[in-house]
């Protein structure tokens, strides 16, 4: 009898998940994904990441170059070949991406601007991050990962990804590569590094 009431159980416990998850999950709208060429310039318009708030308008974002070094080539490159340690163990490869990042017409200076901290690659089956210290290296005058630049100017960045091998290879990256994540929604903004 006991074991007759556990399988009821366990069926209806199935069941009632069944329906929540439908119920939650049938009204998620994903987003609209578009996919730009290396050296195009490409608004960011009303698209954001986390919030709408976010106010990113007038902004556009140009790849300029991508690059797959290794870590000590990378740090090598800015004269910190000493740091090698502070990458952790896992940090193979940096994925260098340049941009340039212009704002064409948002009036917001100080109020809203470019999150970098939400910016990734995003490859078939994997995501890269982007390295704090090595985007410091990279970019010493930079006061962090998030500005706003006046309008009418613009800047060059330079993006330092982490490649860790517990995550994908050098190998399988050239054979994938991935695309640079510059918004989420309403549309999920792509840009090609090839």
């Amino acid at each position: 009898m006991k074991k007759v009431l556990l399988v009821v159980l366990i069926i209806i416990l199935a069941v009632a998940w069944s329906f929540r998850f439908h119920s939650i999950n049938r009204n998620i709208v994903l987003p609209f994904v578009q996919v730009f060429t290396k050296g195009i310039q490409v608004p960011i318009e009303k698209d954001f990441f986390i919030t709408s708030d976010e106010n990113m308008d007038g902004y556009t974002v140009t790849v300029i170059s991508a690059e797959l070094l290794t870590a000590e080539d990378f740090l090598t490159r800015f004269n910190s070949s000493e740091l090698i340690d502070l990458l952790g163990i896992f940090t193979d490869h940096i994925y260098e991406v340049r941009v340039l990042i212009e704002n064409r017409n948002n009036p917001f200076i100080n109020e809203s601007g470019i999150p970098l901290g939400y910016y990734d690659l995003k490859g078939i089956d994997y995501i890269l991050s982007l390295d704090a210290i090595c985007f410091k290296l990279a970019n010493p005058d930079m006061p962090g990962t998030s500005f706003s630049i006046r309008e009418g100017t613009c800047i060059e960045i330079i993006l330092p990804f982490d490649v860790m091998s517990s995550q994908t290879s050098p190998t399988h990256l050239k054979k994938h590569p991935p695309l640079l994540q510059i918004s989420l929604y309403p549309h999920q903004k792509l840009i090609e590094l090839y």
